[in-house]
């Protein structure tokens, strides 16, 4: 029987290339790609992957890897949808460790990129997370090796916020929270980008490479394994004392939850990460997308 694929429906994972599941047990490849994948966008009928060899979209059944980047754009950290008022092709904004990069569509069709790191050090220019503003759409929250900094797309200009010293290696807006991952200094929070203040307690000196949210909470990857917690109280430990470097929960409250650690693989809690298993023959996990949430 031939079965359409559903992006929407699937579990994605970025390992080495693209790997989607219906259910979260069983796995298939996405095209034949072994690039390692840093990030992962779901957009209509596409997949942006962020790798190690540039930026990919992914659509078509079977799927088929399309280049979106050029000589400018190597190796791709994270990536972050492009909102409606900054229109321009290919709907996304890429972070490296030259900054951060704009796309436009060619006139031969070729996507052309170009950098926004004027006036930056060398560790604020390398970026390996970055947010688009859901209450300011048009800016974007990067994470950079000096901390967290605000690009303000209509003017040009970057700011730099509360948040600095130390790399930032994830961002996150959920519950109504703007969060960051920071490397030695736990988990943060802002309302606005610029002022932070601690996101609960119990980690504050643990390296945080990954940040989801739960239906109630949020799940951090840190050097030590996956915490839980509310961003308020006191975090509590979980699963393999691995480094954990992506963490996703499903939209449904009572589905699982799915960690990757890097090297470690994958692994999957059916109990609110009460115990977790190891699925799949993946070496390494770095993005990890749960199925969307249907009306």
């Amino acid at each position: 029987m031939t079965t359409t694929l559903d992006w929407g429906a699937s579990w994605l994972v970025g390992a080495r290339g693209l790997h989607y599941s219906a259910e979260g047990n069983n796995w298939q490849a996405a095209g034949d790609s072994n690039y390692p994948v840093y990030d992962l966008i779901r957009q209509k009928e596409r997949i942006l992957c962020a790798t190690r060899w540039g930026l990919w979209q992914i659509d078509g059944d079977p799927p088929c890897w399309q280049q979106l980047h050029d000589e400018t754009l190597t190796e791709v950290l994270a990536i972050a949808p492009v909102e409606a008022v900054t229109t321009g092709d290919p709907g996304v904004v890429a972070v490296s460790a030259y900054g951060l990069a704009c796309g436009r569509r060619g006139e031969h069709g070729a996507t052309l990129w170009q950098s926004h790191a004027d006036g930056l050090s060398l560790n604020e220019r390398f970026s390996s997370a970055v947010l688009s503003l859901p209450k300011d759409v048009g800016n974007w929250l990067v994470g950079t090796e000096d901390g967290v900094l605000m690009y303000r797309v209509a003017e040009n200009r970057w700011q730099r916020s509360e948040l600095t010293g130390k790399p930032c290696r994830a961002l996150l807006y959920a519950h109504g929270w703007l969060w960051a991952g920071i490397d030695e200094g736990g988990v943060w929070r802002s309302a606005d980008g610029l002022s932070w203040q601690r996101g609960g307690t119990g980690i504050d000196g643990d390296s945080i490479f990954a940040l989801a949210a739960t239906a109630d909470g949020l799940l951090a990857g840190s050097l030590q394994g996956i915490c839980v917690g509310d961003g308020q109280g006191r975090w509590h430990r979980s699963g393999p004392g691995l480094l954990v470097s992506a963490v996703a929960a499903h939209c449904d409250a009572d589905g699982p939850w799915l960690a990757g650690a890097t090297p470690g693989g994958l692994w999957r809690s059916d109990d609110a990460g009460s115990s977790w298993r190891q699925i799949g023959a993946f070496d390494t996990v770095r993005s990890i997308l749960p199925p969307e949430e249907t009306p």
